[in-house]
C-alpha cells in the first residue's frame, strides 16, 4: 500500500473511533430524552413526542454498528469489506440526512407539543408531577406564581422538594413560569441535535468519498498482485 493509501486508512480508522464515539453518545442522548418524556406517560402527547428520541437513538445504534464494521475491514485490510462499508456509511448519510432535515422542519411542531405537555399536567392537577418540573427547571407555575391564584403557593416553586414547605415571596415572584422553561429547555436541545446533526452529515459525506478512494486502491492492489502471481 502507498503513503498516501496508508495516510488515508490510517484517517479513517481514526475517524471510525469518534464514529464509534458518536454512536455512544447519541444513544446516551437518545435515551435521556425519552426518560424525560416518559416521565409523563400517560398524556396523549407523549405517543406524538417520542418518534425524534427513538430516531436518534437508533440512528446512533447504526453509527456504532457501522464504525465497528469499518474498524474491523481497514484493520483486515480487506477490499470487500472496506467496500460494504463504504456502501452503509452511503445508506447511513442518507438516513442521517433525511432525519436532520426532518428535525428542522418539525422542530415547531415537536416544541408545541412540549407546551402541550405541561399545559395537560397542569389541566389535570397533576401536581406531583408538576412539582418535579418546578424543582428540576426552577420555575413556578405554568405560565408563572399567578396561576395559583389564591391557594398557597407550594414549597416545590421555591426548589423545596415537599410541596407542603413554606415558600417566602421574595422567591417564587422571581420565577418564572414552567411552560416557557421547558419549551426553552427542549429548544436548546432541538439547537444541538439539528447543528450536530448537520455536522455529522457533512463529516460521512467526506468519509464516503475516503473510503469509496481507499476501497478502489485495495482492489487494484488486488488486481496487481493476481497478475504478477
Amino acid at each position: 500500500m502507498g503513503c498516501l493509501s496508508g495516510i488515508v486508512n490510517f484517517v479513517l480508522y481514526v475517524v471510525n473511533i469518534v464514529f464509534l464515539i458518536v454512536g455512544i453518545l447519541l444513544i446516551v442522548l437518545g435515551s435521556i430524552m425519552l426518560a424525560d418524556i416518559n416521565r409523563f406517560d400517560g398524556y396523549g402527547v407523549v405517543e406524538s413526542t417520542n418518534t425524534i428520541p427513538i430516531c436518534i437513538t437508533v440512528l446512533g445504534a447504526l453509527i456504532f454498528v457501522v464504525s465497528f464494521f469499518g474498524c474491523y475491514g481497514l484493520f483486515r485490510q480487506s477490499a470487500c469489506m472496506t467496500g460494504a462499508y463504504t456502501s452503509m456509511i452511503f445508506v447511513l448519510f442518507i438516513l442521517q440526512l433525511v432525519l436532520t432535515c426532518w428535525v428542522f422542519v418539525n422542530k415547531t411542531a415537536f416544541l408545541k407539543d412540549m407546551g402541550n405537555l405541561v399545559t395537560t399536567l397542569w389541566n389535570n392537577n397533576d401536581y406531583d408531577a408538576f412539582g418535579v418540573l418546578e424543582v428540576t427547571f426552577g420555575c413556578c407555575g405554568n405560565t408563572g406564581y399567578g396561576n395559583y391564584g389564591s391557594q398557597t403557593v407550594p414549597g416545590t416553586c421555591c426548589g423545596y422538594s415537599s410541596r407542603q414547605a413554606a415558600c417566602p415571596s421574595s422567591i417564587y415572584l422571581a420565577k418564572p413560569g414552567c411552560n416557557g422553561e421547558f419549551v426553552d429547555f427542549w429548544y436548546d436541545n432541538m439547537d444541538i441535535i439539528r447543528w450536530s446533526g448537520l455536522g455529522i452529515v457533512i463529516f460521512e459525506l467526506l468519509v464516503f468519498l475516503f473510503a469509496g478512494a481507499l476501497t478502489n486502491c485495495m482492489r487494484r492492489e488486488n488486481a496487481g498482485r493476481q497478475v504478477s502471481a
